[in-house]
């Protein structure tokens, strides 16, 4: 297992930007309509997206229930790719209310415990709501936080562990998942300390290590 108190940012994925600019901003085009039909035909609960792009502000803004921010996490995440969702509305649909109440406790432990917000969306391996895997469901942790720039949950998705791995020397990470509650923690914790070290929000720096190393101008 890497030692992560040895590790630091390439200088790269240092921000640079303000906050505003680089997360709050980060904006991903996405098919509302097709959201609209698919949560109206299922008859689900939540108010589907309504616009042609979410930034990250959109989707972390105040909803009236968790399966709002959901959707909206999950149309974020998408964007086009549509692939997976039509399983994890049935999925959803199945029992709606042990979703309800999975997704109501994540989100109130999202904003103190990583860990155990991780391992309630995967329990001993398994996956509760089908096929939405760490990739989507710590998104929605992340957005859980309704954009303080403190929250302890972030995303981590297979850009964001490729880049770790390759650039920063976690050599123990897995690049695609599914990690461990612990490394999820862990992971959390790495950005909290270079963000304090840096002067930055954590989530600014989850930011650069998906937008990767720039390209030299020619």
């Amino acid at each position: 297992m890497t030692e992560l108190s040895e590790l630091s940012p390439p200088e790269w994925a240092v921000p640079s930007l303000p906050r505003r600019t680089a997360v709050e901003e980060h904006r991903i085009a996405v098919p509302w309509q097709w959201w609209r039909e698919a949560i109206t035909r299922r008859a689900l609960p939540g108010t589907p997206p309504s616009t042609p792009s979410l930034t990250r502000a959109d989707v972390w803004a105040p909803a009236e229930d968790v399966f709002t921010l959901l959707w909206r996490t999950l149309a974020w995440g998408s964007g086009y790719s549509l692939r997976l969702n039509h399983k994890r509305l049935d999925s959803v649909a199945a029992d709606v209310a042990s979703a309800e109440a999975l997704l109501t406790e994540a989100a109130a432990e999202s904003r103190r415990d990583p860990e155990r917000a991780y391992a309630l969306f995967r329990p001993d391996g398994r996956t509760r709501i089908r096929d939405l895997g760490p990739s989507f469901f710590t998104k929605f942790l992340y957005f859980a936080g309704g954009g303080a720039p403190g929250h302890p949950c972030l995303i981590l998705d297979r850009v964001v562990a490729t880049a770790l791995r390759e650039h920063c020397n976690w050599e123990s990470l897995h690049r695609k998942g599914y990690w461990p509650p612990e490394t999820y923690q862990r992971y959390c914790d790495l950005l909290a300390r270079w963000a304090e070290e840096h002067g930055c929000a954590a989530d600014e720096l989850e930011r650069t290590l998906f937008a990767g190393e720039p390209k030299a101008s020619s």
